[in-house]
């Protein structure tokens, strides 16, 4: 059968090690070594022309001279000698490389990387790296790379952008018990990514549980829509670092200062379905349960300890990580009550007292296991002197056996030695078990975090047919570009969102004071004035707007403080004049908005709207385009919310009215790709059933990247 790249990369049936040196202090050396010592079983070549033989085996001076076929090359030569290597593989047929040669992108050399890469896509050649520590693969087995030893065997893939983490993890991962199907170290990703690796172990039987430390998404949308799929079948977790916010220019709109790319990030994987882990702890403890444990049926989660702190500690951890403690039923109370002294408690944590004993810990998760309206038990132990914790997880493992169900257990023992052997046991044996009762209650965190975005990707997605007229729009973006702009001015702005049936006031621009009563005259009191200018793009910092005018002689004296304020405040800005538009009834204040971002494409924003949103930070964003489901779902996860429900006996607002608009939002940032940024704030949610009404609506532009 004919092995892909990816393939040939992990589970190759040849290797040829390019720089293969006789000197213990080499690179060259330490991966020869390591391949040999992996246990590989198909052909392993060294090449270097300046030896005869390595470690025993015969040396060629060139991968030409190679006598056999080459899945994979593992590359270890100076930096400037990588593209002819990569010329010769090529030439070769060699099927995949592994470049682990630093000394390219990441000390500033592009354009030696540049040619390395356009020398392998001459030859169809796949390349991993430069820069990495190597890969190490459980199934073949190999371990072509200088980390000190091969990880144990098991069904988690890890992907890492670091080297020095991978290396590290090869060590922490096997203390831990943790086993591995892969260890892929990605470097500078000049050509193949973690996505190529996530869609490989999203069909490779040998892996359950994906996982990866990334320090960059470029290939953002590709990125979603593998992960969506390869989500539904088996879990993705992402420790995700480089939390600060990423600069967007000097003039940002608010929904742009929001959008930071941390906040990003953390919408995109949500939306595709992959869990986020906060630490590279936490990263093995989910993907640890997930490899281990089975999904559950229900959400009703039980927890059976023998101290009250370690039920109180579960408890706590419970609200945080989204596990349902279920209320027990009487029933099932009285048959528990077996398993525990008269001072015990049937409240849900199950407090068997520190008297339990390895029959009242079997007994109690029997009946916990064998009751259908248990979907899933965690099991806490605190070491005393009446059982020990080989008793414990005895019992834990032989009432799993005995219960005839497939249902999900963590389990933590908290101790000494002998509790953290049987917390190895433990999870080698299919129950995944953590030193504390927080740990434990997060990974069960995880387990029914993962299932709630599995099933959310399984439901089909809903993107009603919208009426819009995209001709109109685009030549109102176009004339602006054709101008040199990169900002519609707040007429054009509103122009544009009522090409796309966004609800907006009607406005009028007007040139002179006078012009300005007249107007106001016609569309009738209170009105509001701000002024029109390509270069303004927030009107209350150089008192551009006036709210509330009731009169002609407040319109005049407005439309001149107007002109006043700009021309001290923004002197070079180009104005067009006023625009005079009708004062809207108050409503609730939200934001809607749009960010172009670099990776992910347009981020849309929605949640409290006003003058502090950057303050508030009440914000939901999602990846467009977006769905019904998943607008319905921006604004339900906002705290703005519950106002539009009704807080506090006020009246229900128009939830559908913001939903709609969101939609609209989303088609106007895929259909015009020159939009960089939308800002509607405030968006004015007025009671159900009479919609919503775009007060301020702010567009920044700029040609589209290719």
């Amino acid at each position: 059968m004919e092995l892909n790249s990816v393939e040939k990369l992990l589970r190759p049936r040849s290797v040829a090690v390019i720089g293969a040196s006789r000197d213990p202090s080499k690179i060259g050396h330490q991966v020869l070594k390591n391949i040999l010592s992996s246990g590989f079983r198909g052909a392993v070549y060294p090449v270097n022309p300046n030896a005869s033989e390595v470690l025993g085996l015969r040396c060629y001076a060139s991968v030409l001279d190679v006598p056999g076929p080459v899945d994979l090359a593992v590359v270890a030569v100076p930096a400037k000698l990588v593209p002819q290597v990569v010329e010769e593989c090529g030439r070769k047929g060699v099927g995949a490389v592994a470049v682990i040669s630093s000394g390219f992108k990441e000390v500033g050399n592009e354009e030696l990387e540049k040619r390395v890469v356009e020398t392998a896509r001459k030859h169809g050649l796949r390349i991993l790296g430069p820069n990495i520590v190597g890969i190490c693969d459980t199934v073949a087995p190999i371990n072509a790379s200088f980390c000190q030893g091969s990880p144990l065997k098991g069904e988690i893939a890890f992907i890492s952008q670091s080297g020095a983490l991978a290396i590290a993890l090869v060590g922490w991962t096997a203390l831990k018990g943790v086993g591995l199907s892969d260890l892929v170290s990605l470097g500078n990703k000049a050509d193949l990514n973690e996505v190529d690796f996530i869609e490989f172990f999203g069909r490779d039987p040998h892996t359950k549980v994906i996982t990866a430390y990334l320090e960059g998404i470029e290939s953002g949308r590709r990125f979603m829509e593998v992960v969506s799929k390869v989500s539904t079948v088996k879990p993705v977790i992402v420790l995700k670092v480089g939390r600060a916010e990423r600069a967007l220019g000097a003039i940002r709109s608010h929904t742009g200062s929001l959008a930071g790319s941390d906040a990003v990030v953390d919408a995109a994987l949500e939306q595709c379905g992959a869990l986020r882990a906060p630490t590279f702890i936490e990263l093995f403890d989910w993907a640890v349960a997930l490899a281990k444990a089975p999904l559950p049926e229900g959400e009703n989660v039980l927890v059976i300890t023998n101290g009250g702190g370690a039920g109180v500690m579960a408890t706590d951890a419970a609200e945080l990580y989204g596990v349902k403690l279920m209320d027990v039923p009487p029933d099932l109370a009285e048959k528990l009550r077996k398993y525990m002294p008269p001072f015990g408690s049937t409240f849900n944590p199950i407090d068997l007292t520190g008297m339990a004993t390895k029959e009242w810990y079997k007994g109690a998760l029997l009946e916990a296991l064998r009751d259908s309206r248990v979907h899933a038990v965690v099991v806490l132990y605190c070491h005393t002197a009446i059982t020990n914790p080989k008793e414990v997880a005895d019992a834990i493992l032989e009432a799993k056996r005995e219960a005839g169900v497939n249902k999900p257990i963590v389990a933590s023992l908290i101790g000494g030695k002998e509790c953290l052997d049987e917390i190895q046991r433990l999870t080698s044996e299919g129950v995944p078990a953590y030193e504390s009762p927080e740990k434990a209650v997060a990974a069960m965190g995880a387990i029914y975090r993962y299932k709630r975005m599995r099933d959310k990707l399984l439901r089909p997605k809903t993107y009603p047919e919208l009426k819009v007229d995209i001709a109109t729009a685009r030549r109102i973006v176009e004339r602006a570009l054709a101008e040199g702009r990169s900002a519609l001015t707040p007429f054009e702005a509103a122009q544009l969102a009522k090409c796309y049936g966004i609800p907006v006031l009607e406005k009028r621009l007007v040139a002179s004071r006078e012009e300005a009563v007249k107007v106001a005259e016609e569309i009738g009191y209170p009105v509001v004035l701000e002024v029109e200018s390509p270069q303004i793009i927030h009107k209350t910092e150089v008192g551009g707007i006036i709210l509330d005018l009731k009169s002609a002689e407040e319109v005049a004296k407005g439309f001149d403080a107007i002109m006043a304020n700009v021309r001290a405040k923004a002197p070079t800005a180009e104005v067009k004049g006023v625009i005079v538009r009708r004062m809207a009834p108050k409503g609730v204040e939200t934001l809607i908005g749009m960010n172009r971002d670099p990776f992910f494409g347009p981020v849309i924003a929605f949640g409290s709207g006003g003058v502090l949103v950057e303050l508030v930070r009440d914000v939901a964003f999602r990846i467009a385009p977006v769905s019904l489901e998943e607008a319905r779902e921006m604004v339900e996860s906002t705290k703005v919310y519950a106002i539009l429900r009704g807080y506090r006996g006020q009246a229900e607002a128009d939830v559908d009215a913001v939903v709609d608009t969101i939609l609209r939002v989303s088609k106007l940032a895929m259909d015009i790709p020159e939009i960089a940024s939308v800002d509607i704030n405030p968006f004015f949610v007025y009671e159900k059933g009479k919609g919503g009404l775009a007060i301020d609506v702010k567009v920044l532009l700029s040609e589209p990247a290719h």
